[in-house]
């Protein structure tokens, strides 16, 4: 098989598609190609593709239009059809092990496994009550429907999909070099979801996903967009504040060695405005962190808007 010269890291939301092209050199990363595309209002709705003609134009109107060459492409997905959820199983081997938990996982996944295609990733290595070696394991489940749009909907548009990857798990990659070691907290808002996950190192310790309830959900949405209201404004960063401030409470109930560092990931237009809110409310140093510096420094601009991109491109180019 050739070997892939450069991939695309593409992440999708409901308002917009946004895509970096990276090659590999000497274990050297970079940017051949960037660009984003917004989508109108129930092209994706609820994770899916309700409107494929206008998805395709979307697309291939930005791979066209950004000078992307590759047609080989890793998506990043992260919407209410992606689920994570923490089991427990006996330390064994890798082979065992899987078999253990696509055996057991819809003991832990509330939606049918006919449903879902599954994976995996080992959070940490732990002790049981007994003193047992144990592997605590985050479950990561996405509706094959959802999967399977996005599949020949990028075939339609004479694109290769390579792998379908969580921009979550994209951006805890991206924060570890800043992150230096600290017990952090990934808060990361999408128009669709919210996402907590505490980290340390390569230690997965907390991983909560909230779709943005009814009552929320326009408010929150507005965040993504120009000139939003004040009222919304409001009501959108109390929600972000006390879904943090919760998330924390409950962990550190629940964990000796506490949090040192929140870092807030987002697009919207407003994260000057919300973080001080989540700082008054919380001990905790709160920032967005600088991620990708080396990207930066070549004048690309909001470099964090794209680092799940170049997070899911650059696992795609490893293998």
């Amino acid at each position: 098989m050739a070997k892939i010269k450069s991939m695309i890291g593409c992440e999708i939301s409901t308002t917009e598609i946004r895509a970096v092209e990276v090659t590999r050199h000497d274990n050297n990363y970079r940017i051949l190609a960037m660009g984003y595309v917004p989508l109108a209002d129930g092209i994706i709705d609820e994770g899916f593709i309700r409107d494929a003609d206008k998805f395709n134009e979307s697309i291939t109107q930005l791979i066209g239009s950004g000078n992307f060459q590759s047609t080989n492409v890793c998506v990043g997905v992260n919407n209410e059809n992606v689920i994570m959820r923490y089991a427990t199983f006996p330390k064994v081997d890798t082979d065992k092990l899987r078999n253990m938990v696509m055996l057991q996982a819809q003991e832990f996944i509330p939606i049918p496994i006919s449903e879902m295609e599954l994976d995996f990733v080992i959070a940490k290595e732990t002790k049981s009550q007994e003193n047992m070696d144990e592997y605590n394991v985050m479950l990561i489940g996405a509706r094959g429907q959802m999967l399977e749009g996005y599949i020949n909907n990028f075939t339609a548009a004479r694109l290769t999909i390579n792998d379908i990857d969580s921009s979550l798990l994209a951006y805890v990659r991206a924060v570890k070099p800043v992150a230096d070691g600290q017990k952090y907290l990934l808060v990361n808002c999408t128009d669709d979801v919210l996402n907590f996950i505490v980290v340390k190192d390569d230690q997965i310790d907390m991983v909560r996903s909230i779709t943005i309830p009814e009552k929320n959900r326009y408010a929150v949405s507005q965040l993504f967009k120009t000139g939003i209201e004040e009222e919304d404004l409001d009501t959108a960063r109390t929600f972000l504040m006390s879904e943090t401030s919760s998330t924390i409470t409950y962990f550190s109930m629940q964990n000796d060695l506490p949090i040192e560092k929140v870092y807030f990931i987002s697009n919207t237009k407003y994260d000057d405005q919300i973080l001080p809110l989540i700082q008054e409310n919380i001990a905790i140093p709160v920032e967005i962190p600088s991620l990708y510096p080396e990207y930066q420094s070549e004048g690309i601009d909001n470099i964090n808007k794209y680092a799940a991109c170049i997070s899911v491109a650059i696992s795609g180019l490893e293998g």
